[in-house]
């Protein structure tokens, strides 16, 4: 309007309404980048918090940068298995497993060892025992037996899963020469077995913990249950149990000629 009547301050006019619109959109501009950034921003805020998070199956965690962390406890299950740091059966775990194992009809388990636990509803333990079915004459085995103590401290029998050995078939029966130990305690004989077995063993550790059974060739053939460790930091690596396998010749030269994993699981 003013345009036709005054040129000047109708250019004028005209010229403050272009400069005036320009700001109008530069700061238009500025605030779609600000929103823009803020909405990127907040993308990967609520990805880096979902990274952080464990994945609900209980089987993968991540760290903030999404890189998958290693599980430095065994076994799969409703919760961890967890290799146990003092495996002497007390007073109080045995009053535990014999009430468990009271539930059962036709077999008598001696517990010899705590392996592990397990935490769900409750505790699961898992023990290695010796056992025989009650009737004359029957064979001795060794077995992973598995018992649940729950919340109001009642115990119940879960499974036993029988630790073979090379030729002992069913029920214990020798195939081959190989039989279950009498004890199985770690005697100062077997540690050197195992000592010298282990002198150039690299990438882990083997921790004797129960003697398993043998088998009397041209020398012997020894089973030892041991707690495996890698020695090497860098593979963050967990406490298992492995049934090691040697030779001890009739010179007394050891060495490893095999190795079982040992796993936990009631599955």
């Amino acid at each position: 309007m003013f345009y036709l009547k005054v040129q000047h301050f109708g250019q004028s006019i005209c010229i403050n309404g272009i400069n005036q619109n320009k700001t109008e959109m530069i700061n238009m501009k500025n605030i779609t980048t600000k929103l823009l950034t803020l909405g990127i921003s907040a993308v990967l805020i609520t990805g880096c918090l979902t990274a952080c998070k464990v994945n609900n199956s209980g089987k993968i965690k991540v760290d903030i940068n999404g890189e998958e962390v290693l599980n430095t406890e065994i076994g799969i299950g409703t919760g961890s298995w967890k290799v146990a740091e003092s495996m002497a059966v007390t007073e109080e775990l045995k009053k535990y497993f014999d009430e468990a194992i009271s539930k059962l009809d036709g077999y008598n388990h001696t517990p010899v060892l705590l392996l592990g636990t397990q935490v769900v509803a409750g505790t699961n333990y898992c023990f290695l025992c010796t056992s025989t079915i009650q009737a004359n004459n029957a064979a001795k085995e060794m077995k992973l037996a598995y018992i649940n103590v729950d919340p109001s401290g009642s115990a119940n029998f879960i499974k036993d899963t029988v630790l073979k050995l090379p030729g002992v078939g069913e029920g214990g029966e020798k195939v081959g020469g190989w039989a279950y130990a009498e004890s199985t305690e770690i005697t100062a004989d077997i540690k050197k077995v195992m000592e010298k077995a282990t002198e150039t063993l690299t990438g882990a550790t083997y921790e004797p913990v129960a003697y398993i059974g043998s088998q009397v060739v041209a020398g012997t053939n020894h089973a030892i249950l041991c707690k495996s460790t890698p020695s090497v930091a860098e593979l963050n690596g967990a406490t298992t149990y492995v049934l090691v396998y040697v030779y001890q010749d009739l010179q007394g030269n050891c060495e490893i000629t095999e190795t079982t994993d040992v796993v936990l699981s009631i599955d």
